[in-house]
């Protein structure tokens, strides 16, 4: 008999590229990477043993016959077993996203063992195969169980992953049910035409499929500087979590990369990251990660007596391996004939010891690099277990944040504002609370800033001025003859990415009824600074509206007067620690008079807040300062309190 070997020579050649090219890919020792790399080498003995044994049958002196028996049952081995580690392959997969039981994994091992019985049974009875005493090659009467074992496998990886109830990408289950169908059409086609071996063309054909869209280094790896990258950190992270494996892990946030890139162009960035890179991975044993773009991670594995103990060891240990990494970082690098100094945040925790989950790992990680950056430039921080309490304080917070979110489970509270002039309260600042079952009353600098963080600060926002406007109609309608101005809310700089900002707070106000001029706007100069356009427009289009505009913490360290110039701010708010520095320094007494009267010569009223004692309510109107708040006139209370208050002294300033 003759054959064509044609194809499953090109499926060699093709499984060989995929092995040198795959080396790289996924180098987290993983379940799913180890069957991998099973698969590669199974298709490739299974090959390799099919055309091997075709040319020893068909070339071969009947003096080789034992070596040509042995390598055909090599390949009887082999070639059903392709579609048995294939099957394991999308095991390996679905049990990433939900464990796949130990019982399912054994029983589904028992059509390949009983095969492999049968293929150890035919050297004494031929079932398979046999040679007649010429050296010709004879198929035995149960030849077909290897096409059967083949399918079954295939059929079973196909039903796995179109009927379980893992959590699995959408694309990715395609490609695990696609393959072994292609595997299934191809060695049908063999069946049909027996002389044309496909058998490793079905194999090549899954591999190249799997290694494209699953295994390409190019998911795992960072094409610029050759690190893996951050799903490959953050698999290493859970693989070395299920080992229990001691490590450290470390992140190298730069701080001043941007500049190199705008000052130097990008390609001098990208020769700096590569080098950067370079230097990186060759700290100790370290696996190096690209974080994302100009942070970096590391891993080092704490096993074989390197601060394994924990305690001070591990902070020990950590200290000796960043010290070379901070001395480096405070000396220029050379790339293109440009010498750069660039410094970095630097934050690591320890596992376990500090951080004892995967999701901890990474918080403690970022959470440290940002103490980092408070830090002197280029000092690590090693994350304790006080900030491990930190962060899961956050964490929890978060939780509440959302939840409140999603089911108005904000309050709010309002502080009135006094006039000196007016002997009343002429306006109120609305204040976000929150309180939690278990955590207790949250304080505003802690869940604003976790609001902005995960995303939902425009539905607070959004909540605030709802709750706001209805507070302004309710008071006008019990007082319609009061002379309250109205009511201010805090908005975030997040806020003004929003396209359709303006419409959207004029459409509420409108849904209320009340004047836009009772509204009165919060904006910070951080915010301003941030996304100065958007935030021009949006104080442009809402001034013409009558809506005032507050600007908020004057003197908390952005403060400039052109930001007062250029903009149309009604009322700039001092912060207290203006106050307590004037009042605590009699050299600072004429320049807070100054202040006020300069705000006043630009069309702008001055507003102190934290006014507390009687002494700074004398000092603020010795410097001519109208506007104060603070607990001496009023704490923050709920709206019908804040009503009562702002009623009562009205009344008294008539009276």
């Amino acid at each position: 008999m003759g054959w064509n070997v044609s194809a499953e020579v090109i499926a060699f050649i093709i499984v060989l590229i995929i092995s040198v090219y795959s080396r790289q890919s996924h180098a987290v020792p993983s379940l799913k990477n180890r069957v991998f790399r099973l698969c590669l080498g199974t298709t490739l003995g299974a090959i390799g043993t099919n055309l091997a044994s075709t040319l020893l049958i068909a070339y071969a002196p009947l003096e080789l016959l034992p070596l040509t028996y042995l390598v055909t049952l090599c390949y009887f081995v082999l070639t059903p077993l392709l579609g048995t580690v294939y099957f394991y392959y999308a095991v390996a997969v679905v049990s990433e996203a939900r464990p796949v039981g130990r019982t399912f994994a054994l029983a589904s091992g028992v059509p390949c063992a009983a095969y492999f019985l049968l293929v150890l049974a035919n050297v004494p009875t031929g079932w398979l195969f046999s040679f007649d005493a010429a050296g010709a090659y004879v198929q035995g009467p149960f030849i077909i169980a290897t096409y059967l074992v083949f399918y079954f496998y295939c059929m079973a990886c196909f039903a796995l992953v179109m009927f379980t109830r893992a959590p699995i990408d959408p694309v990715i289950k395609r490609i695990l049910a696609v393959f072994p169908l292609i595997a299934v059409a191809v060695i049908a086609v063999q069946q049909l035409f027996p002389t044309y071996l496909l058998s490793g063309s079905a194999a090549a054909c899954s591999l190249l499929i799997i290694y494209l869209y699953l295994q390409n280094k190019r998911l795992s790896v960072d094409q610029l500087t050759g690190a893996s990258n951050r799903q490959e950190f953050l698999s290493m992270v859970s693989l070395m979590n299920e080992k229990e494996q001691p490590f450290t892990a470390v992140l190298v946030s730069l701080s001043n990369f941007k500049f190199i890139n705008d000052k130097f162009g990008h390609e001098s960035g990208d020769r700096f990251l590569r080098e950067f890179a370079s230097y990186l991975g060759a700290i100790g044993d370290a696996r190096l990660y690209r974080y994302s773009g100009d942070q970096f991670a590391f891993i080092v594995s704490r096993d074989g007596g390197w601060g394994a103990h924990g305690g001070q060891d591990g902070d020990d240990a950590t200290a000796s391996l960043l010290a070379p990494l901070r001395q480096r970082l405070g000396e220029p690098w050379r790339i293109g004939g440009h010498s750069y100094t660039v410094g970095a945040a630097i934050g690591a925790v320890s596992y376990p010891v500090i951080a004892r989950t995967p999701g901890d790992v990474v918080a403690a990680l970022e959470y440290a690099t940002e103490e980092s950056k408070k830090l002197e430039p280029n000092t690590p921080c090693v994350c304790t277990p006080g900030m491990m309490k930190a962060i899961h304080r956050r964490s929890a917070i978060a939780d509440v944040v959302r939840r409140a979110a999603e089911q108005d489970g904000f309050t709010m509270n309002l502080q009135p504002v006094w006039s000196e002039s007016a002997q009343r309260f002429v306006a109120a600042e609305a204040l976000c609370r929150l309180t939690d079952d278990e955590l207790g009353p949250i304080p505003p600098d802690e869940f604003i800033p976790i609001a902005e963080q995960i995303g939902v600060i425009s539905d607070v926002t959004r909540f605030m001025l709802d709750r706001a406007c209805a507070f302004v109609r309710s008071y006008r309608s019990i007082h319609p003859s009061s002379t309250f101005r109205g009511v201010s809310v805090n908005f975030s700089a997040v806020q003004f990415i929003q396209d359709d900002l303006a419409e959207s707070v004029l459409a509420v106000v409108e849904r209320h009824g009340i004047p836009a001029s009772c509204l009165r706007v919060e904006v910070t100069e951080s915010a301003i600074i941030a996304n100065p356009d958007a935030v021009r427009a949006f104080m442009e289009r809402m001034h013409a509206q009558g809506v005032r505009f507050y600007l908020d913490d004057f003197g908390t360290g952005y403060s400039n007067l052109s930001t007062l110039l250029e903009l149309p701010f009604d009322v700039v708010k001092l912060d207290k620690s203006i106050l307590r520095s004037a009042t605590e320094n009699e050299h600072l007494v004429e320049f807070f008079g100054l202040l006020a009267s300069g705000f006043g010569a630009l069309g702008t009223q001055a507003l102190s807040e934290g006014v507390e004692t009687p002494e700074q309510r004398a000092f603020l109107n010795l410097c001519g300062c109208d506007l104060m708040q603070g607990y001496l006139f009023s704490r923050p209370l709920p709206p019908d309190e804040a009503a009562a208050v702002i009623a009562a002294s009205e009344e008294c300033a008539e009276g």
